[in-house]
Order: C-alpha cells, then structure tokens, then sequence
C-alpha cells in the first residue's frame, strides 16, 4: 500500500510541474514504467478525483484535478457557506452560516443538513428547503418562504473535488428579501401609477432622451397617434403650423436657458387633421444623466370655442348696446358699474368708457340715488326683474322716465348683475 501511495503521489507531483497535462506514454517515461501499471495509477487518481482526463481525438491527456482549499473558500465572502461530504454531512461552516442556523458551531458540523434542529422554525423550513435541492442535485434557484415575515433566498450548489481528493458539495446562500420587497414596492408603484394615468382625464407623455416611453390612452384619443407613430413623428409634429413658431420657441429657449415653463396652451392638430386646443403642464427631470420630460394635456376645445363663441357674441352685444338709443346699464350686487352704453354716459357728460369701475355714489346725484336704485335689492335677491316709473335727473335737467331692471348671470357659474334699461317716452310721461 506504501509503494502505490509513493506512486500515486510521483504521479501528482510529476502533473503539477506540467500543467498543461501528460499522456500516459509521457507519464510512464518518466516513472520509467510501463504504461499499463501508469493507467492503473491513474484510473485511481481519476476515481479518487484528483486527476481529470482529456481526449484530443485518440490521446488521452491527464491534469491534476481543480481543488479548492476549504479554508481559502470559507474566508472569500460574508455570505453563509456549508460544505457537504457526500453523505450530506456539515464537514465546514463559515460565521455567516453558523449564525444564520442559530446554533454552536459544534452542533452544526457533523451533522446531516435535514437533520440540523435550527432553533428558528422559519430557517429550519430554509434549510429543509436546502438539503432536498442539494439531495437532488440543484445547481441554483431561489427559495421563497411565505408567511408574516416573507423572505427570500437564493442558493448555489457547487460539486467540489477537496485536497485530499475527497468529494463534496459547496452550498453558498443569499437573503435577497429587501432586493425582492423593494421589486415588489416598485411593481406595486409602476401598477398605480399605470391604474391612475389610464384613468384620468388628462393626456400624459414622458419622453426619455427624446424617446417616448410612456402614453397614456387618453393622450391617444386627445391626439389620435399611438404611442409608436408618436416616436416615428418629428419632434412636436402634432403642433398646428399657425403655433408650430411660438411652441418650438419655448422649447428652444428651455433647451438655451433651462428656463421650463409651467404650462402653455396652444392648437394641436390631431391626426384626422381637426385641431385641437390644448392646456400643457410641462416638467424635466434629470436623473442618471438622462433627460426625462413629463407632458400633461388637457383638451380644452370645447371650453376654448364657447370662450370665442362668447367673446364674439359680446362683441356683438356691446355694438347693439352702443348703437341703442336707450341708455343701458350693468352693476354689480355692491353697486359697481360693470358697462353701459354711451346713451347711458351721456346722461352725466361722461364717456362710456369712463363709467365701468364706478360706484353708484360716484356717479349718481344724492337725490335721485333712491329713484335710482329702487327694486334693485329685490331684483338682486329674487333673481328677477322690475319695471316702474321715475324722475332722473340728467345733465339736461329732470327726466320722467320709466326704468326696466333684470337679473342677469352670465354662465352657470358667473357672478348676478343687473341690467338696466331707461326709457324716456315723453309724449306718454310728460313732466309733472
């Protein structure tokens, strides 16, 4: 047993000084054998592990097999690390692993891995996990333990060829929970953010580097592209061309100065060639060297169009009011003049631009304020209207005049005024 021992270790020592490895001619050459007792030798290495055997077509070429010294692979990291024998026997531990068990070292070594009474019934449910994935032969994968304390593990299982030549297995072992929860918080997170954004009322676009990386459904209704044919577009190609200058101007001056404004309304062209007009709240953030832009629109046509429809037919009052020969009056429930006519400022030798902003009492005589303002409270408080007969007075003296008065609220939600209108029939009210 000596002389094959001997042999054995010539052997070894003659492939650690040709790491290239040897075939069995060369190795006998040199052991001045023949080259059937140096494959016997050899055949015992390779069973015992300590030597690997390569073919290059009908040579055989012998290397020392790949050891690793258990105490070097113990110390190379903070992970918990379990070394097995071949009968699924702790024969080494590092720290982590011995703290991670909850047990003196000297209970966990020599001891089957499913047999290990780990005082915690969470880690002694992991290292059941562990000794069934190493009995069958994992190579790696993640163990999840659910519970009130949910956590996660990931495992690797390596096969070993130790120093003595001896088989085994490396187990090395990872507590992935906070990379798991903080995976499950963001996909919880990217879930609400995508559950409201899909909802709301408002288009939302954010770009990354000018790319677009996120589309809401209602901006694909507000600008009838997909998410895809807004990538293809040129930069802002949904811009109406009357606004394309004014909005690439704001987005040139945000480029030049880092000047990003709140919010700008312009007219979008939708892609059934409709215009659209809308409210845009614009954000940039940097973050990891990279550009993100968040978009807001919101459709305000409808509102924009009633604004012009409105505007135009204010237009068309104040001509119709100007040319009435009627004075006609506005004020507010505190006694504001908020318009008239000129027939109304010519009453007073004043211009009709001159009378909005005034005060009843700025304007009208001490006397005839009572006359003036009869049934105004009433027509304020019943949201309705008075008629009645009256003495004014005017820069051409008293007139006998017979006043109509009418609540009006401009909109649903706009503020109550009262309407005015003076009539001066003379032939039918002379002058007392």
């Amino acid at each position: 047993m000596v002389r094959i021992d001997n042999e054995l270790a010539r052997i070894r020592e003659i492939l650690r000084e040709h790491r290239q490895g040897m075939s069995v001619t060369q190795i006998a050459r040199l052991l001045d054998k023949n080259k059937h007792s140096v494959g016997r030798y050899l055949d015992v290495l390779r069973a015992s592990g300590q030597v690997e055997m390569r073919s290059f077509g009908m040579a055989k070429v012998f290397t020392l097999a790949k050891r690793l010294p258990v105490a070097s692979m113990l110390s190379i990291t903070s992970e918990p690390i379990l070394v097995l024998d071949e009968e699924g026997r702790v024969t080494e531990a590092n720290d982590a692993a011995v703290g991670l068990i909850g047990l003196p070292r000297e209970r966990v070594l020599g001891q089957r891995l499913m047999h290990l009474p780990a005082p915690d019934p969470r880690i002694l449910d992991l290292v059941g996990h562990l000794a069934e994935a190493a009995a069958n032969g994992a190579a790696h994968d993640e163990i999840h333990l659910e519970g009130e304390d949910e956590r996660w593990y990931w495992y690797r299982i390596v096969p070993m060829v130790f120093e003595q030549g001896e088989r085994g297995t490396v187990l090395i072992l990872g507590d992935m929970t906070e990379h798991r929860r903080a995976e499950i918080a963001l996909t919880e997170s990217e879930a609400l953010f995508r559950g409201l954004a899909e909802n709301v009322q408002d288009g939302i676009l954010i770009s990354r580097d000018d790319e677009i990386v996120f589309v809401n459904r209602r901006a694909t209704e507000i600008l009838g592209y997909t998410r895809e044919e807004l990538n293809a577009l040129d930069h802002l190609e949904f811009i109406a061309p009357e606004e394309s200058e004014r909005v690439h101007e704001l987005f040139e001056r945000h480029l030049r100065t880092g000047e990003v404004p709140d919010e700008f309304r312009f007219w979008a062209r939708h892609k059934d060639g409709t215009d659209r007009y809308l409210r845009a709240r614009f954000t940039v953030v940097r973050s990891d060297g990279r550009l993100n832009k968040y978009i807001v629109l919101t459709d305000e046509t409808e509102a924009r169009l009633a604004e012009e429809e409105l505007q135009k037919q204010m237009l068309f009052v104040r001509h119709i009011m100007n040319e009435f020969p009627h004075p006609i009056y506005a004020i507010d429930r505190n006694g504001v003049f908020v318009g008239c006519n000129q027939a109304f400022a010519g009453m007073f030798g004043r211009e009709r631009n001159a009378i909005p902003g005034l005060r009843v009492d700025d304007l009208i005589p001490p006397g005839d304020r009572p006359s003036f303002t009869a049934t105004d409270r009433d027509v304020f408080d019943r949201a309705g209207e008075s008629l009645y007969c009256t003495t004014l007075g005017s820069s051409r003296g008293p007139r006998r005049v017979l006043v109509r008065k009418m609540a009006f609220r401009a909109g649903a939600e706009g503020d109550l005024v009262l309407i005015g209108v003076i009539f001066d029939p003379p032939e039918i009210l002379p002058l007392d």
